[in-house]
């Protein structure tokens, strides 16, 4: 952690902040068939998620969509992978975030040109689900089951979105983070920078509440109803307060 969130790395808080994220980044992808249709990537910071979708679009030999315009998580996204490609981040300008990520797929040779789909207008999660639906039906696909990978601290909320609007459809779906977040832990220190990790990890929990505030069918209407257990809901009330102190030194 940083000096100025050092006051944060304790075990009490580490254990609340695990949980919240071991909630977040739902893996339900140990319930799919055998048979997976679809791989799809929502274009995030973390590139673990490339190497994550990659690999799991080669092991079932389906196709690979990836979905992402220009939004909040394009410009990290375009410094790590100006990072791992060693390029100057002007190469990468005006590029979405399903090119972003296609542009190092390709580069490495991880998945063949010609088993990607590109989705490059969306700006948020709904319209990930949206437009890949459109794209999908653009090219008369109808997968059966997907595989939905998305940054962990995002993927229940994407899941619940995606299902919500494809409630319509036999469509299946099931999640498969990179790695579930742990507070300290190298790849999580890799993926984010503390603040931003904390400021995620506690964004989540409101939008997935089924209130007037929240995304559910009680609010906006984005997601599904979405179920908060009591020891999730108590964490996140402690970390909130702990971090807005923190914040405010």
């Amino acid at each position: 952690m940083s000096e100025r969130f050092a006051a944060l790395h304790t075990p009490e808080i580490r254990e609340r902040a695990d949980r919240i994220a071991a909630f977040l980044a739902l893996t339900s992808v140990d319930d799919a068939p055998n048979r997976i249709d679809l791989i799809c990537l929502a274009g995030n910071g973390v590139l673990a998620c490339v190497d994550h979708a990659a690999r799991l679009a080669r092991h079932h030999g389906c196709l690979l969509l990836i979905t992402g315009g220009v939004g909040h998580s394009t410009a990290p996204l375009m410094a790590a992978l100006a990072t791992r490609l060693n390029c100057a981040l002007s190469t990468l300008a005006g590029l979405s975030e399903a090119e972003l990520v296609a542009r190092l797929i390709i580069a490495d040779a991880l998945v063949a040109p010609d088993q990607i789909i590109l989705e490059t207008r969306s700006t948020n999660t709904g319209e990930n689900a949206a437009f890949t639906r459109d794209t999908l039906d653009e090219r008369g696909l109808t997968p059966h089951n997907v595989v939905l990978i998305q940054d962990p601290l995002l993927q229940r909320r994407t899941e619940a979105t995606f299902r919500h609007v494809w409630r319509d459809t036999q469509t299946r779906f099931f999640s498969s983070p990179p790695f579930v977040p742990r507070l300290g832990d190298t790849q999580t220190t890799e993926a984010w920078a503390d603040e931003r990790y904390l400021s995620l990890l506690l964004g989540e929990i409101p939008r997935l509440r089924d209130d007037a505030q929240g995304y559910g069918p009680k609010g906006q209407g984005f997601i599904g109803h979405v179920e908060i257990p009591d020891f999730i809901g108590a964490d996140y009330a402690i970390l909130k307060a702990r971090f807005a102190q923190q914040s405010e030194r």
